[in-house]
């Protein structure tokens, strides 16, 4: 097998840091001439292929906002310790693949004789599509970086390869143009054997959602009413084009909606309008290794663990929140009557958390009596997370994981429609999107409200709020909640948190002896499954509510316990810095401002 490889530009100067393989394919006569390259369809469209490595996968940063503790400290972003040199998340600084791009760019006429009418252009859509997505992944970081559309020659003139940095809002103008040639030449949809490839209903998403970032207060600190209503107007046509082209919201008439569009692949691909797919044994991913419970795991756990502040940003079956006055929430039974997406994300103490061969089941989590799945063992919280866990997955065969990884769904463009419509005056709409959204998850209707503040739909703030809140509910732990605090720049959030907390479970022997009987001269495993039976076999008038709070005392404290364990993020920490060493090798990249001595400002106005 041979492979053909597109050579990095700049090399003399390392401004790209690797070579790019191609594509991988079966030869028997040697090594694929250029010539041949951009003259068999299959080589063309194997090409293309490779700009899907461009996608993210399984790209949460939930422990970088208060959805789950990832260890037993903070980590050093939380802290405001980072440094230009350690990084910062999803940051990207591919020139590798724009320079691949590029390259296709400059060879696909030479190749448009050999391909169908509707292969060419849908290839020439697709890589205008990753090469906006390229763009915008680094820009939504970085904010402005240089705009390179042609294969440069490492052996020019230095000069000529000492690219400076591109504006902001140069970026975003490129970014938006190369959207718009790939909506007008993908198609709205594929056959069987080519779904999940980019269609023009994707594009014209993601450019809906980089307007959105574009107009937002991380890049216009002070408002642009015309930046607004571009994103608006966008993420309307986005909304319509994917109603006409068969997307919309996935719906199956449980309460369990929100878990079970991972497994029903097919009917939840109309909400699938961006996703990374995933097939055993062909691709799998190991994400479920280190969520699960080691009990149903092997090698790691607790690196999802639902912090107490997430647990308790979950409103109410009524959609009220906990902390209204007329929510019914009860703080000793924290997990009662409670939405319906909060099972499908959180596994509390006593609650159910079935898994393939030992069904049913029910989660322990208690200190020194539920082993290695016990609070502060291999559990840090309290809770674990059943977000994207396939459950149908037994101890040995975890790694089997398929589920496929959503980029955008048809309820996020939803909410970001609703955002712009605040933004523009259109706050009723953003009122009725966010409880199509809510009907959909089975909150109670109530007054027509779906328990939404009076003032949604009237008030700028109260909607705005509800935009936000719906956000963080309904996508939590797909890797949207960090970015949302970003771009709105309300960091704030996290640092009035202080540091992130666990509710830790500690086993009352006594009153589970005394009011239902359990032997707890049993061992610990003997113990747990007397509790489980009494939960799973007990008559339909059995409170389990009770019996679990009854059993159980709760310790509430910081998952840091350290002396350094504040959350402190500067506003710098709204954008990443470029990597230092590619600015001591091109003397003309600029830093960002607040790293190190930069002196580029990368917001708009």
């Amino acid at each position: 097998m041979k492979n053909i490889k597109i050579f990095t530009v700049l090399s003399c100067i390392i401004f790209f840091t690797s070579c790019k393989k191609v594509f991988d394919v079966d030869q028997t006569g040697g090594k694929i001439a250029p010539d041949q390259q951009w003259n068999n369809p299959d080589f063309i469209k194997g090409y293309v292929n490779g700009f899907y490595e461009i996608l993210p996968t399984w790209n949460r940063s939930e422990t970088i906002s208060e959805e789950a503790g990832g260890g037993s400290a903070l980590s050093a972003f939380l802290k405001g310790t980072n440094n230009s040199q350690s990084g910062y998340p999803d940051r990207v600084w591919d020139y590798a693949n724009v320079r691949s791009i590029n390259n296709f760019f400059e060879n696909i006429e030479s190749g448009k004789s050999v391909l169908l009418q509707a292969d060419y252009e849908s290839l020439k859509g697709q890589a205008y599509f990753f090469r906006a997505y390229l763009y915008y992944r680094m820009v939504k970081v970085l904010g402005g970086v240089p705009i390179i559309t042609s294969v440069l020659n490492p052996t020019a003139d230095i000069n000529t390869l000492l690219v400076k940095r591109n504006t902001s809002l140069e970026c975003f103008d490129f970014i938006s143009k190369q959207l718009d040639s790939a909506i007008a030449l993908l198609p709205k949809s594929y056959p069987a054997t080519d779904i999940g490839r980019v269609t023009r209903g994707a594009a014209i998403s993601i450019k809906g959602e980089m307007l959105l970032l574009k107009a937002s207060p991380l890049f216009c600190k002070t408002p642009n009413a015309a930046y607004w209503t571009d994103a608006y107007n966008t993420l309307n046509a986005a909304k319509t084009m994917l109603d006409e082209d068969g997307y919309g919201l996935f719906k199956d008439n449980t309460l369990k909606t929100n878990e079970n569009m991972w497994y029903d692949k097919v009917n939840a691909a109309k909400e699938m309008v961006l996703n990374v797919r995933y097939h055993f044994p062909e691709k799998a991913n190991g994400i479920q290794q280190g969520q699960r419970p080691l009990s149903q795991s092997t090698g790691a756990a607790g690196s999802c663990n639902p912090t107490w502040e997430m647990v308790q940003q979950y409103p109410m079956q009524n959609g009220l929140n906990i902390n209204d006055a007329n929510s019914g929430y009860d703080p000793t039974q924290f997990w009662k009557n409670r939405d319906p997406r909060f099972y499908c994300a959180i596994v509390y103490n006593g609650a159910r958390y079935d898994f393939a061969q030992v069904t049913p089941r029910v989660q322990w989590i208690f200190t020194g009596l539920s082993g290695d799945d016990g609070y502060r063992v291999y559990n840090l919280t309290g809770f674990y997370c059943r977000k994207g866990i396939d459950t149908t997955l037994g101890v040995l065969v975890w790694n089997r994981q398929a589920f496929d990884w959503p980029i955008i769904r048809y309820a996020e463009v939803m909410l970001n429609l609703a955002e712009a419509a605040n933004e523009t005056g259109h706050s009723i709409d953003a009122k009725n999107l966010i409880t199509q959204i809510r009907q959909r998850a089975h909150i109670d209707e109530g007054i027509g409200n779906y328990g939404l503040n009076a003032l949604v739909g009237i008030d700028y703030q109260s909607t705005l709020d509800a935009v936000m809140k719906e956000r963080l509910i309904e996508f939590a732990y797909e890797g949207k909640r960090f970015w949302d605090l970003r771009r709105r720049r309300m960091f704030s959030v996290l640092n009035d948190y202080g540091t992130f907390h666990s509710k830790g479970a500690t086993f009352n022997a006594d009153a589970a002896a005394s009011q239902y009987g359990v032997d707890v001269t049993q061992s610990n495993s003997g113990i747990s499954l007397q509790l489980s039976n009494i939960l799973v076999n007990s008559p339909a008038n059995f409170d389990r509510n009770d019996f679990i709070k009854i059993i159980t005392n709760y310790v509430t404290e910081p998952i840091d316990n350290s002396v350094t364990n504040q959350i402190q993020l500067s506003d710098k920490f709204y954008f990443g810095a470029i990597d230092p060493q590619y600015i001591l090798q091109n003397k003309n990249l600029k830093q960002n401002l607040g790293w190190d001595t930069g002196t580029f400002d990368p917001v708009i106005q």
